[in-house]
């Protein structure tokens, strides 16, 4: 069979009585990674994870133009899947500059990578895209970068698998995230967690993204600024709970969402009578989302609330008219 993979391929010769190389696994076959890896998923791999060695050069060397590209794209991108797990290399991560890992198409994965350096420590640019418990420090730009632009109401749309990562010491954003139908939570080893980023800690915009158990702290701006311009709120829903932002420069938590009916706090009836809409989707319940300590006020427009200092909630727009809701997935 055809193996279609494009990339630097070690392959060591053995002599009798030596030792066995060790390297990487693609699928069951080893595989050396190396800087300037690149893997073109095609049918004949789909489905297969890289899986880094402890002895791989990739881990020993500093990376001059990125460290490894999975490229997933084509007439059978929808159907083709690949995963990239580092085995927790918090020992050795990848260093360089450009961009550390780089997931780019449909259906891509990245699993337990420690990343230091580079210009973006890890970018996925594609629906489908799963990042589970890995970490990017000293990023030059922003940490981690994930963007898609399927809209929710496309009957394909997959949606981002977001959990468990860390983002520290960046030079741009934590996390910057523009997507749909991203579901971000608390991984194997820890919490999405972003720590003493230059910008801010998250930017999260799309719509239809389900967020919890989040920490920003120590960010040179917000802890989180989340946006979300639709009525719809997805198949996974739109939400965002149990949050703490601690000592950031910014705002803890700045939220901006469309008003759907179905958040009214201290009034009764389908106008709210005597109370107050808040954004869809933004957790009001004493002790969901925690702040203390952030630095500056919240934007013009923000609506008043009792869970901390520079908690933001912003209702954009006007109520979300019956016809507007019918037509949402």
């Amino acid at each position: 069979m055809k193996r279609s993979f494009t990339g630097v391929v070690v392959v060591a010769a053995l002599s009798l009585g030596s030792a066995p190389a060790r390297a990487g696994l693609l699928g069951t076959t080893p595989f050396t990674v190396s800087c300037g890896t690149v893997i073109n998923v095609t049918a004949a791999n789909s489905g297969l994870t890289l899986t880094i060695d402890p002895t791989d050069p990739i881990l020993s060397s500093s990376c001059p133009g990125g460290g490894i590209t999975v490229v997933n794209k084509g007439s059978n991108a929808l159907n083709q899947f690949f995963t990239i797990d580092c085995g927790t290399n918090q020992a050795a991560p990848i260093k360089g500059s450009g961009i550390g890992i780089r997931l780019d198409g449909l259906n891509l994965a990245a699993f337990n990578c420690y990343v230091d350096g580079f210009t973006v420590g890890l970018e996925a640019d594609g629906d489908g895209a799963d990042i589970e418990d890995s970490q990017v420090q000293n990023a030059i730009g922003d940490g981690f970068v994930v963007k898609s632009k399927l809209k929710i109401k496309n009957i394909n749309i997959v949606g981002v698998t977001f959990t468990g990562n860390r983002a520290i010491n960046n030079g741009g954003w934590g996390f910057n995230l523009a997507a749909n139908e991203i579901s971000g939570g608390t991984g194997s080893f820890f919490n999405n967690i972003a720590d003493g980023n230059s910008k801010g800690g998250f930017t999260i915009k799309g719509d239809g993204n389900a967020l919890s158990g989040s920490e920003a702290d120590n960010n040179g701006g917000p802890g989180f600024l989340i946006v979300s311009k639709s009525c719809c709120s997805g198949s996974v829903g739109q939400s965002f709970d149990t949050a703490t932002a601690f000592e950031n420069k910014g705002p803890g938590l700045i939220y901006e969402a469309r008003n759907d009916g179905s958040n009214c706090v201290g009034g009764t009836g389908p106008t709210c009578t005597g109370g107050t809409f808040f954004p869809l989707g933004f957790d009001t319940t004493p002790g969901g989302i925690t702040a203390a300590g952030n630095m500056a006020p919240c934007p013009t427009g923000s609506l008043p609330t009792t869970l901390g200092a520079g908690v933001c909630p912003i209702v954009l727009g006007k109520l979300c008219s019956a016809s507007a809701l019918n037509r949402c997935p």
